[in-house]
């Protein structure tokens, strides 16, 4: 494996993959390597998730350099890990994934007939899909909750009233956002062939 002191990144190639650079060296057992980067709170709960499993975590606070100008902390958090807990860490982020889309999908398909959307999205929907949704549209969302790869909670978007967060599905023909406190339907958009 290569390691690229620029990025932290561990990878195959000849080149990082993040930066695009040649000057890359053979990994070492106690690199820090980028694991990932995650909103501020989540990232700090992870943080702490990996440290209680013995596995050495660092983060740095990451996002628009904006914010600084303002004397805000920064949006985002990157946490790192030596190469080698490297395997350790990312299998307790895939059970963490794992563990938070069922807990999204127990919760939508219990609420399934909540379900609702705007007659514009309905339209735009039947178009987008070429018939993929069938007879019913909310019976299409209601597939693509049961059936999605991974259920994440987005967050919540700016502007918008209410205390809801966008629940986003990853579904192998369509990722679906819903407003986890009314259930609607926000945006559906179907994967390029």
């Amino acid at each position: 494996m290569k390691y690229c002191e620029n990025c932290f990144a561990a990878f195959d190639s000849p080149r990082c993959p993040l930066c695009g650079g040649r000057k890359v060296r053979e990994i070492k057992e106690d690199d820090y390597c980028l694991l990932t980067e995650r909103a501020a709170a989540e990232g700090e709960m992870l943080a702490d998730v990996l440290r209680g499993n013995e596995i050495p975590c660092v983060t740095e606070p990451s996002g628009c350099g904006v914010r600084t100008v303002m004397a805000l902390p920064l949006e985002n958090r990157k946490l790192f890990v030596p190469w080698r807990c490297f395997s350790a860490a990312r299998t307790y982020l895939r059970e963490i994934a794992e563990a938070e889309t069922e807990k999204w999908r127990q919760y939508l398909l219990e609420n399934a007939d909540k379900l609702h959307l705007s007659p514009k999205l309905e339209k735009k929907i039947v178009k987008k899909s070429r018939g993929a949704c069938g007879e019913s549209v909310i019976g299409f969302c209601k597939n693509l909750c049961a059936l999605a790869e991974r259920i994440e909670d987005g967050g919540t978007t700016y502007g918008r009233l209410g205390d809801g967060h966008d629940i986003i599905c990853y579904a192998e023909i369509a990722t679906a956002i819903i407003d986890s406190a009314t259930l609607e339907i926000l945006s559906v958009s179907f994967k390029k062939h």
